[in-house]
């Protein structure tokens, strides 16, 4: 998996995803809860890349705890609290905390990502084959 992996092309996806969310559905007052995450964990994927080089984890307390910065681990367990304990909870007052911390990093990672050299790219032929071996088995 990490010959194939693009350092790259992951942070693109990740904080596209991150920025298309977080315009989409936190910004008004009142926002639904769960929706922070939509945004929180490809943001913390980034930073898993950016840190570590591989592909982040799938489990966001795992990327939490590596990721998130202690000022908001309060805020961001009060959502996750919400989410997993009160699904009828809807919608809940925007955390500017968490919405400050958003509008920062977005920013900083886009710019990041911009600068960055294209790495070396791999020599798809081994995938190819080893796709098509097992399409025709």
């Amino acid at each position: 998996m990490l010959e194939y992996f693009s350092r790259k092309r992951s942070l693109y996806h990740y904080i596209n995803m991150a920025e298309r969310n977080y315009r989409e559905y936190l910004k008004g007052d009142m926002v639904k809860a769960k929706k922070y995450f939509y945004v929180l964990r490809p943001v913390l994927a980034c930073r898993w890349i950016l840190d570590q080089g591989t592909p982040p984890p799938m489990l966001f307390a795992e990327l939490m705890d590596a990721q998130l910065p202690r000022e908001l681990s309060c805020e961001v367990k009060q959502l996750l609290d919400l989410k997993m304990n009160y699904p009828e909870v809807k919608q809940v007052p925007k955390v500017n905390k968490i919405n400050d911390y958003l509008d920062h990093t977005i920013l900083e990672i886009k710019n990041i990502v911009t600068g960055m050299e294209e790495g070396k790219l791999p020599d798809w032929g081994g995938l190819n084959h080893m796709f098509l071996r097992e399409l025709f088995k």
